[in-house]
């Protein structure tokens, strides 16, 4: 039987050793975590053509010259360009869901050209949605990223207010633009904050789906809604997780599903055994299918490159990590590294075990994904 299919239709974690008490499992990664520290290893990164530990970009999850430029015009002024950006994905929605965090960003750090963007043409559906995109991510910052008990009853009255004011926004952007999903996925995040039952998050999840059932990071949001940590349950993230493979069209990226849902439930429980267990097998090479299809340019790209690098160390697929390390370069702004506190330590620790891993197999060539 597929073990993500019986996850979900027995509730057992598969993915752990759930015979194991949870303080006991943390008990172990906590010794193994000091005896990592006890055998550290190192690697002259140049020898491998790879960035140096204090170059490391903690911003980005990869490369995006043209990104970069539409969001400093926008923050100079010109709200035209950043216009055209946006209209230039057209009928792509996780791309041009994509590209509105970029103008996101922008309005966040300077929303003087939202405002004129707005002032010129005010029922303009596309600023209506970078609007209510950019109140939803104003309320995360209000809020900050620490754990509930770190946050303040101030951030929390400025979160809820600001995710009050954004969802009759993109209420608003959705009535302008029926055929759009991108409102809709921006309410995941509001779902999230508020709350939102589970009843309440399908109904929300089906008119996302009507409009694109396989849109990658409405897919990556909802695997957190469903997660244990927010508003779902391990077994309700695979059952999720494995719906959304099994129905995703041949060139999806979305296997890598089934990497993200592992680290959540391993970074979650404290349990690294995940990585062993045999399905783990399917679900990187199923991965590095997907990403061997794609072009190489893919906007998505970066985002699995990182789950999968993770996961190939772990599972000490030293080649395919090698591979996935390589590609990656010098960015790390993106999960797993960024569920540490010290990203850039988390990433070079996982990097230069995967590099000493390789050398002591010989350097093994990665199994060509087209010969599968």
């Amino acid at each position: 039987m597929n073990p993500f299919v019986a996850i979900a239709g027995t509730g057992l974690l598969g993915y752990a050793a759930v015979s194991i008490p949870r303080n006991v499992r943390k008990a172990r990664a906590q010794r193994a975590a000091e005896a990592a520290k006890k055998k550290r290893v190192v690697i002259d990164p140049a020898e491998f053509g790879l960035v140096p530990g204090d170059q490391l970009d903690t911003r980005f999850a990869g490369s995006d010259p043209e990104a970069d430029a539409v969001a400093a015009a926008a923050i100079a002024g010109d709200w035209r360009q950043a216009a055209a950006y946006l209209a230039g994905a057209g009928q792509d929605w996780d791309l041009r869901w994509y590209r509105l965090g970029i103008l996101t960003d922008a309005a966040v750090k300077d929303d003087g050209w939202l405002q004129a963007w707005r002032s010129e043409y005010p029922y303009d559906p596309a600023v209506a949605l970078v609007h209510a995109d950019a109140l939803v991510a104003l309320a995360a910052d209000a809020r900050g990223a620490k754990t509930a008990k770190h946050t303040t009853a101030e951030q929390f009255a400025g979160f809820h207010e600001l995710l009050a004011e954004a969802l009759p926004a993109c209420q608003e952007a959705a009535r302008m633009a029926p055929e759009d999903p991108s409102p809709w996925v921006a309410q995941i995040s509001i779902a999230l904050g508020l709350g939102w039952s589970n009843e309440h998050f399908r109904a929300l999840w089906a008119e996302i789906v009507a409009r694109d059932p396989h849109h990658f990071a409405a897919h990556t949001s909802a695997l957190q809604y469903w997660c244990a940590k927010w508003r779902g349950s391990d077994e309700l993230m695979y059952a999720f997780t494995e719906q959304a493979v099994a129905s995703a069209p041949q060139g999806s990226l979305l296997p890598v599903l089934r990497l993200y849902a592992a680290f959540e439930h391993q970074h979650r429980e404290g349990d690294l055994s995940v990585y062993t267990k045999p399905f783990m097998t399917t679900a990187i090479d199923a991965t590095l299918d997907a990403v061997a299809r794609v072009p190489a340019g893919h906007h998505r790209l970066p985002l699995v490159r990182h789950l999968l690098a993770n996961a190939c160390f772990r599972a000490e697929r030293s080649a395919e990590g090698v591979e996935q390390f390589q590609a990656i370069g010098g960015y790390i702004g993106s999960v797993p590294w960024t569920y540490s506190a010290d990203p850039a330590k988390a990433f070079i620790h996982a990097r230069t075990n995967t590099f000493v891993g390789w050398e002591k197999a010989g350097r093994p060539a990665p199994l060509s994904r087209a010969a599968r």
